[in-house]
């Protein structure tokens, strides 16, 4: 599970060059047009009808949270069938033969990707005239377009996008509070920078304690910055004091994440994984963060049934460790897992049979 080995210093620190470039698309604009390479699947989208609504989502075949998110489009393109036409663009492809290879994604996913899906072309015009333009810097990332063919929402597709998409539809939904809401959320944003641009020096120049000295301070003037920085924390703090750092991960988790499996699921594998960078892990700590992320996402996640797996075998529990994997794996086959993430999975599974 790759991505669950990103180092999470990333989450809070690590922004892209142009993180704070001048947005030229936000809610209440004409939405841009749709240029792309190929349409794999489903209906070409070639313009916003007037009266029909529609949802632009990003996503690329490297991006583990967008193969998480994929289902949950499915889910919503069936059950807004007719009302609500879903399109998935990938974007920000990595290998040039790229177009083959989103052909072989798409058909690997088969029903579970089942809406109108393309690739961006070789200039990345809709990742400039989307993306970029919105100042969107992550992926996946969804446009709600509305029947007078306006961004009406722009978020996460496992954020409030079934709930924005039935106000759209219902005609009662308020745009310009939206608006300001987001821009609120980008000044909060450059604010974060600004605090980026002192932080990460001192991480590279590996002056830890200064660094969180100045997080600290930022923080204790502004109480809302410790939930956007919780991971960052974690991460400075594992470098001076490895104790406190997992009880701090414990707390965040608790105060912070109970309902988002994915941030749970980093934070227990950074503690218990094989090539943790924590000298002295708690696993007490790791199965309880583990069995957080579990709940959270409903035992249906085989990365976190994964984590939650190795979190048991680290703290003792190895028939448990056993149980749990075998369930995550039939899982991520049935899922359609890429191979070498089933492959991973299998390999701690045989250890796990072993009980060493």
């Amino acid at each position: 599970m790759l991505w669950k080995r990103a180092a999470l210093i990333g989450v809070a620190l690590a922004m892209g060059p142009w993180a704070l470039a001048q947005t030229t698309l936000g809610p209440g604009d004409k939405a841009p047009a749709i240029k792309v390479a190929k349409w794999y699947k489903g209906t070409p989208v070639t313009e916003f009808e007037p009266g029909k609504v529609y949802v632009v989502e990003f996503w690329a075949t490297w991006c583990g949270p967008c193969r998480v998110s994929i289902p949950h489009l499915t889910e919503l393109a069936n059950k807004f069938q007719g009302k609500v036409t879903f399109a998935g663009i990938s974007v920000w492809e990595r290998d040039p033969q790229y177009l083959e290879k989103v052909g072989k994604f798409v058909e690997e996913m088969g029903d579970k990707m089942d809406y109108n899906v393309a690739a961006d072309d070789a200039d990345g015009t809709m990742a400039k005239t989307w993306m970029s333009a919105a100042g969107e810097r992550g992926i996946p990332s969804a446009f709600v377009v509305d029947g007078k063919g306006q961004i009406a929402w722009i978020g996460h597709p496992m954020s409030d996008l079934e709930a924005t998409l039935n106000k759209v539809l219902a005609g009662n939904w308020n745009v310009e509070a939206f608006k300001t809401k987001r821009n609120e959320e980008r000044k909060a944003e450059e604010a974060q920078m600004a605090l980026n641009r002192q932080i990460s020096p001192l991480m590279r120049d590996g002056k830890f304690a200064e660094a969180l000295k100045v997080l600290d301070a930022a923080i204790a003037k502004d109480k809302s910055l410790e939930q956007a920085y919780a991971m960052g924390r974690f991460t400075i703090l594992a470098r001076i004091d490895e104790a406190k750092a997992q009880q701090y991960a414990l707390s965040v988790a608790t105060r912070f994440y109970k309902n988002e499996p994915m941030a749970l699921n980093q934070l227990a594998w950074f503690i218990v994984a094989d090539d943790t960078q924590l000298k002295k892990p708690n696993p007490k700590i790791g199965l309880q963060i583990a069995t957080m992320a579990a709940d959270a996402s409903k035992r249906n996640d085989p990365d976190i049934l994964d984590t939650l797996a190795q979190a048991q075998y680290k703290a003792g529990d190895k028939a448990g460790a056993l149980k749990t994997q075998q369930t995550a794996v039939a899982m991520a086959r049935k899922a359609g897992r890429p191979a070498e993430n089933v492959a991973d999975m299998e390999q701690r599974l045989a250890k796990f049979k072993k009980g060493k």
